[in-house]
């Protein structure tokens, strides 16, 4: 197993546990609501933890939230800014390499974040906002998307068709912190059940989730004529117990 596997795959069964929440999606799409005075606000969620703030968006938490499982072998391919994107799929803003049976890679646990995001709709390239720096042009100071992405893309040097619009995105952390007590580490039924954690990883075969008809009647057939050879075997020494060979 160590050789396909890595540590935090058994030893972080779950992230964010203890009762502290994590970020698990972010809408910025969602951001620019005010008060009747003009004012931002915030919302919270019954824990008192913030699920709105006018300057960012809409947040959904998870605790105690299962890892996604893939592929690595310590490389990653990031999208850049000048990367064209399609907009009718969730764009994937990184990429974890890593190819079943390589030497260097291992199945790794991941925290799967979403997003939503603005795009420049002419160039099809995602933009960045100016919005911390307290100006006119800034988006936490104005709520104005034309003016924060036009400033963006003047500081960043990249092209802005002058039109935008957002789209749905993905990112993958890998899990390294909170690692737990080795009794609460994944045993082996985590896996090899039907209900695999693994289920979802390319390239593995784990005996208890995957299942082939004639391999399982052929094991069967051979365990069963085991049986049968030792069964036999037994009784034929029952027999001839008494027996003595001459010399």
């Amino acid at each position: 197993h160590a050789e396909v596997i890595a540590c935090q795959t058994c030893h972080i069964p779950a992230f964010s546990r203890g009762g502290v929440p994590t970020k698990m999606a972010w809408d910025w799409s969602a951001a620019g609501e005010l008060t009747e005075e003009g004012k931002p606000f915030f919302t919270y969620d019954e824990d008192g933890h913030v699920v709105y703030d006018s300057r960012k968006g809409t947040f959904e938490l998870g605790e105690n939230v299962i890892p996604v499982y893939q592929w690595f072998d310590g490389n990653v391919n990031y999208l850049q800014q000048d990367n064209k994107i399609d907009p009718s799929i969730r764009v994937a803003i990184n990429e974890f390499l890593g190819e079943p049976g390589s030497a260097d890679a291992r199945i790794w646990p991941f925290k799967r974040f979403n997003g939503r995001q603005p795009y420049d709709t002419e160039h099809m390239t995602f933009l960045v906002p100016q919005v911390a720096i307290p100006n006119e042009t800034s988006y936490w100071y104005n709520f104005d998307w034309d003016k924060a992405l036009q400033a963006g893309a003047d500081i960043s040097g990249q092209p802005f068709g002058g039109h935008y619009d957002f789209v749905d995105t993905q990112m993958d952390w890998p899990i390294t912190h909170m690692v737990a007590p080795k009794e609460q580490a994944l045993d082996c039924a985590s896996c090899h059940a039907e209900d695999s954690r693994l289920a979802e990883v390319e390239g593995v075969w784990m005996p208890g989730h995957h299942r082939q008809s004639l391999l399982d009647q052929a094991g069967f057939l051979i365990a069963g004529l085991i049986l049968l050879g030792a069964a036999g075997h037994g009784t034929m020494r029952f027999v001839t117990r008494n027996k003595k060979t001459g010399v």
